[in-house]
Formats: C-alpha cells, structure tokens, sequence
C-alpha cells in the first residue's frame, strides 16, 4: 500500500473505531530509519538492532511520514491519533509514562492518547501501538483509565524482565505533553517529555485535570 492509498483512507475514517480499524490495515509496528531500513524486530534489550536504531537512526513521524512509510512506535502512532482526534474537535490528552532515573536503563517507555465520548462522556484510552492491549478501553473516570494503564505499564516491564519493587515504583513518572517537533530525535523527543506537565510522580496523581 503507498502513500496515496493510505491518506485516501485515513481522510475517511469517521469515527475513533474506525481509525482503530484503519491503524490495523495501515500501520505497523516499527521504525522507518534515517538510513531508508525499516526496524520492526522489537526486544527489549538496550543492545538489540532495535534499540540501537531508536538512538541513532530515529525521526520522529509527521503524519505523511506515518502515511508514507506506513511504520511507527508508539511516539509516532500517538501522533497520528493526535491529528485525528484534534481535526474532529474531541477533547483528549496524549501521556508519556516511564520510569525516571537519572541513568540510561532498559525500562520500558510508553506513549498513548485517552479521549472523551461525546456521547457518553466516558474516559477512553485508545491503544494501537502496544500489541497485547490493543483497544477502545472505556472507564467511568480519568482516574481509573490511568491507574489501568500504569498497572498494564508496570506488569509489562516486569514480563520484559525488569526488576520492579518499590524504589522502582518510587520513580514511576506520567507526563501530559503537547506534540514535540516532527523530524526530532529520539533525545529532542525525551527532552520534549521532561519539560511537559507532570501529573504522576511518587506515587500520587498532581494534577487530574481534563
């Protein structure tokens, strides 16, 4: 599928269920390096080709990127649901999880989107790029889609293997941020994060706003 044929179907899509569906068909899992090879052989290891390409080799998508190559991470996803979900006038918030050490570590980072039903008015957090929770996840409060998400988060890490007990929980941070710059690094996409909005930290929720 090319660039024509993507766009043609994303300028469709009508409603959250429907980009679900088109995320599916037209977008995979991976990176679209910047020396033309696709990276899309996940692991965790910090060593592995995949991350290695994620320091190096990494642009952060605009969405013809995204259309074009048809390959993203969960950054670049958020990004194309970022566009969808500001061009049909929903309230949302795109959130950046990891944990927060002063030193380089293999944990896991993770961004997504949660929006609000027009019609119901329930919290959904909309997944895509992480593969075993893929979904429309609808909850009652703000509340209770994130502590579903943190506890997925942290359930992740430890299947990847990363040791988590309570100094590493201590370190749990979410921000709330706005687009970094298309074309970014992945260091100018981290320092984005750093100087976004903090709304968990040391265990407790600061700011709950939506």
């Amino acid at each position: 599928m090319d660039y024509y044929q993507r766009k043609n179907l994303y300028d469709q899509v009508k409603s959250p269920e429907e980009l679900l569906n088109f995320m599916d068909k037209c977008i995979k899992y991976g990176i679209y390096g910047t020396d033309g090879k696709v990276y899309e052989d996940w692991e965790a290891d910090g060593n592995s080709d995949f991350q290695v390409a994620c320091q190096t080799k990494y642009a952060l998508c605009d969405i013809d990127r995204s259309l074009k190559y048809g390959y993203g991470t969960c950054w670049d996803q958020v990004e194309l649901e970022r566009d969808w979900f500001s061009k049909n006038n929903y309230q949302f918030r795109t959130l950046f999880i990891w944990f927060l050490f002063e030193e380089d570590n293999n944990y896991i980072t993770h961004s997504y989107l949660i929006y609000k039903d027009k019609v119901t008015n329930e919290y959904c957090y909309f997944e895509h790029a992480d593969l075993n929770n893929v979904g429309i996840h609808k909850f009652k409060t703000y509340l209770d889609v994130l502590e579903y998400q943190k506890n997925k988060h942290i359930r992740f890490n430890e299947l990847c293997g990363n040791v988590i007990d309570d100094d590493v929980l201590d370190h749990l941070t979410i921000h709330e941020f706005d687009h970094p710059k298309y074309g970014g690094s992945s260091m100018k996409y981290i320092e984005n994060i750093l100087s976004s909005k903090i709304i968990y930290k040391n265990n407790h929720y600061i700011d709950l706003d939506f």
